[in-house]
């Protein structure tokens, strides 16, 4: 009985453990952009995520919104880089025909990335 009471107490203190009690959801807005990291025709944001208090890189996900310019853009879902537990960095890349992306361009534009980061914070 002792052995099986024991064995119950242990069992208990790792499912308290168990890192599905310390996944969360965090998302957000960035719009401070910056000259990309590979050349022209190329912005970018750096995303502080430190508020999330994730213990590892999160999975994330990414969409561009604009009021003008942000059709056929390139990387919005796939220019992550960076990516930590505290921020990460998304590059935007456009030059089609006469329009490349600038941060004037992403500015004027209202360009908006909204991000959504889940993963563990303990």
């Amino acid at each position: 009985m002792k052995l099986l009471i024991l064995f119950a107490v242990i069992a208990a203190a790792f499912c308290a453990n168990e890192p599905d009690n310390c996944y969360r959801t965090c998302s957000g807005v960035a719009d401070e952009w910056r000259k990309g990291m590979h050349g022209d025709a190329m912005v970018m944001v750096v995303v502080d995520i430190t508020k999330c208090g994730f213990s590892s890189p999160p999975h994330v996900t990414t969409a561009l919104h604009g009021t003008a310019h942000n059709i056929q853009t390139k990387g919005a879902s796939s220019g992550l880089r960076n990516l930590t537990a505290k921020s990460f960095a998304l590059n935007v890349h456009k030059e089609v025909e006469s329009y490349r992306a600038s941060v004037k361009m992403a500015r004027d534009s209202n360009w908006k990335v909204y991000w959504t980061a889940s993963g563990y914070g303990c």
